[in-house]
């Protein structure tokens, strides 16, 4: 009983760190969109953000949101940048004023995914018990 009783406390655990990282996987692309089309082009992605964080304007909060729950400053590699120029380049200029609203960014960061709390959960490794 308590060997099923782990096996299934492992898959709820693997299942709650596969939605943590769809989310993350979402929010890691509108942030991504949401930086190409500030203009400026994939060079310096991450200096692009820090730039817009130290300004005085209303998408700070959630670019520091998107931080946070990232763990920190995002790698892009280069078929990233690559797939991201032409995300750029395929929008007119009034889908990259819409993407800039940041309702896409918004959105990913308040995904329901982002709840899933593993700590809330037995460890794999120990016993369940069923005594409360």
């Amino acid at each position: 009983m308590q060997a099923r009783e782990r096996r299934a406390a492992l898959r709820e655990r693997e299942g709650l760190q596969r939605q943590r990282e769809a989310a993350r996987v979402r929010l890691q692309q509108e942030l991504d969109r949401y930086l190409v089309c500030l203009g400026g082009g994939t060079t310096d992605l991450n200096g692009l953000l820090y730039h817009h964080m130290s300004k005085d304007i209303a998408s700070r909060r959630r670019l520091m949101q998107c931080l946070e729950k990232l763990g920190g400053y995002p790698e892009w590699d280069p078929e990233i940048c690559r797939d991201l120029e032409s995300f750029a380049q395929g929008l007119s200029e009034n889908q990259r004023k819409a993407r800039l609203l940041g309702k896409e960014l918004d959105a990913a960061l308040e995904d329901p995914r982002w709840m899933a709390d593993l700590s809330a959960l037995t460890p794999a490794s120990e016993p369940c018990s069923t005594q409360g």
